[in-house]
């Protein structure tokens, strides 16, 4: 059965508390200011086991059964010389075993932002052995800019000696539990979680691809032949956002004079409206994204794809294709990866597709159809296979848009600046896709990269153009 502890019991005294505090010092980069007794919000609870474990309000921070084991259950896929940032102290079950796991030339940054369940973790449990090693850092703190300079300056440090150690953890229960006061630090944390999941989703699909692939990526060329064959030239990055029905009209009439490229969600779009990529670039693992190249039989468009991409695409391709390994995915041997070439381009097409024009040596390049938020209540062109499926769910275009809002209101909004400056909403996934094409962009400043009339979110380091009439100079 287990026992209860309430608030302010004195059978816990503050001999752990004091001892534990003094060893924190010198793993801390400012001193920890909190209290001593235990927040209301706690509830001490003796496990089976005998050993204590807590809930913060109605969310229990380790197991009922036996906290231990599942510490070090936590730690089981940990290996040695593993650099981890974690969120998540909780009562701090879970850390000592992924120190062990990690061996002497790993390290340990742990976040953890509640002050009631930090007290309770330096109350409740005896951390010597934790606190004297010298691999373990704690970021603790209440001004959340502050916290966040902090933890920037420790993720630069902990992976800058070997970015393929980096791990990145959450402790659940205690990320449930970040104070109300880190509201944009929190959305960070949680575009990364969910960056994290992705990957984990898709991993038996991505695995499947990749085997059923062997033998196209194997004769394939890859994007390391193309590094800078089109040097000096203009391209056109083309997605199927909402502002691509802006451009469509012209862009038959401007296809000669730029390297054009597109997404497989434009490239039907492209092909319907009498205008011929020269590239198309997949990397969706899902069966769908064969369906963008559905009735492709002739032409001379090049296929850039991913060993993941869904091999239905590569199957049934018409025409030349190049392979491009994603920096960090250990889906081959590193002699063949460096020969073909990679991308730093996270999860998006789109970011796939810029990298993929800056390695051709194109400047500048022009992105249509980046939005990276329901501009205009849509996420999709209307021209887009989305929107079209859409068509036999509604009898007008305000159900239409009703139907993309609904789409919306399920994720989690996150307010940016559009191109104009103002306000909009988008949503925890375009942001993600959206900083990472700022990265691309910051990594790359002597290529010009410019956001082709898009109503939707400022990319810094993108530079909007607002007319197509603006293009004219580049060929004029």
């Amino acid at each position: 059965m287990m026992i209860k502890i309430q608030f302010g019991d004195p059978s816990l005294d503050n001999h752990f508390f004091e001892k534990n505090l003094a060893l924190l010092k010198d793993h801390v980069s400012w001193p920890v200011n909190i209290h001593s007794e235990l927040s209301k919000k706690i509830t001490v609870l003796d496990a089976n086991s005998g050993k204590p474990t807590a809930q913060h309000e109605n969310i229990l921070l380790h197991s009922k059964y036996d906290p231990e084991k599942e510490g070090v259950d936590f730690a089981k896929n940990i290996t040695p010389g593993s650099r981890v940032c974690l969120y998540g102290f909780g009562l701090g079950y879970h850390l000592q075993p992924l120190l062990e796991k990690m061996g002497p030339d790993g390290f340990l940054l742990v976040i953890e932002l509640n002050p009631d369940i930090l007290a309770a973790a330096l109350k409740i449990k005896d951390h010597t052995q934790l606190f004297q090693n010298n691999r373990f850092k704690l970021i603790f703190g209440v001004d959340e800019s502050k916290v966040s300079d902090e933890i920037s300056r420790k993720m630069q440090h902990i992976s800058e000696e070997d970015s393929d150690k980096l791990e990145i953890l959450f402790h659940t229960p205690s990320f449930k539990c970040i104070p109300d006061n880190f509201t944009a630090l929190k959305n960070a944390l949680e575009i990364l979680l969910m960056e994290r999941r992705f990957p984990a989703m898709f991993r038996d699909l991505e695995q499947g691809n990749v085997s059923r692939n062997e033998e196209k990526v194997k004769k394939s060329p890859g994007i390391n032949s193309l590094k800078n064959v089109h040097s000096g030239r203009p391209g056109l990055m083309v997605s199927a956002g909402p502002s691509l029905d802006t451009v469509l009209p012209y862009l038959k009439h401007l296809q000669d004079n730029f390297i054009l490229t597109c997404v497989d969600t434009a490239f039907p779009v492209l092909l319907k409206n009498g205008i011929h990529p020269e590239y198309v670039f997949s990397l969706d693992p899902q069966y769908e994204s064969a369906f963008h190249f559905a009735g492709y039989t002739k032409g001379s468009t090049k296929l850039i794809f991913t060993p993941t991409a869904n091999h239905n695409v590569l199957k049934n391709f018409y025409g030349d294709c190049f392979v491009i390994y994603k920096e960090g995915h250990a889906l081959g041997q590193h002699e063949e990866i460096e020969k073909k070439g990679v991308t730093q381009a996270g999860g998006s097409v789109a970011c796939l597709g810029v990298d993929a024009l800056i390695q051709f040596g194109c400047d500048p390049i022009f992105l249509i159809g980046q939005d990276c938020a329901l501009t205009g209540d849509r996420y999709y062109s209307k021209h887009s296979r989305f929107n079209q499926q859409l068509f036999s769910q509604i009898a007008g275009s305000a159900q239409l848009n009703w139907l993309h809002q609904k789409k919306f209101q399920k994720k989690k909004p996150v307010k940016i600046k559009n191109t104009y400056g103002n306000d909009m909403l988008t949503d925890q996934l375009m942001y993600s896709y959206l900083r990472n094409l700022e990265e691309i962009s910051m990594q790359n400043k002597n290529t010009r990269i410019y956001n082709l009339c898009s109503q939707g979110a400022a990319i810094e380091g993108v530079d909007p153009l607002y007319s197509i009439s603006e293009l004219k100079r580049w060929f004029s």
